[in-house]
């Protein structure tokens, strides 16, 4: 894939369980960073299918590889213009070309 615009800023975010003041433990989003991206929604037929057959649409953000996208997991999510995304794959690219892409779902 050619490098592209990245023109969507995309917060990626960490779950961490902490208590609440009744002793229950709760689940908390903390931002681990910042980075340009670009959006492409749907990619593939078979994602498309699958997101009018489980009401879930899927996008991939393809951003620049760095330490903090490198350790991104499958229990991180990414936060695009209001909406988050759950990662549901990663793919870093050949280091050659310096890039990593996160495929990601939201619900409908």
């Amino acid at each position: 894939m050619p490098a592209g615009r990245r023109d969507v800023l995309v917060s990626l975010e960490r779950a961490t369980v902490v208590q609440d003041p009744y002793g229950e433990e709760q689940l908390t989003w903390g931002a681990l960073g910042s980075e340009w991206c670009q959006l492409f929604y749907g990619r593939g037929d078979e994602r498309r299918q699958a997101a009018m057959e489980q009401g879930q649409q899927a996008a991939t953000f393809n951003m620049l590889a760095n330490k903090r996208t490198r350790g991104l997991t499958l229990k991180d999510r990414l936060t695009a213009d209001g909406v988050v995304w759950d990662i549901v794959g990663l793919a870093p690219d050949t280091p050659g070309r310096g890039q990593f892409e996160a495929t990601a779902v939201r619900a409908a």
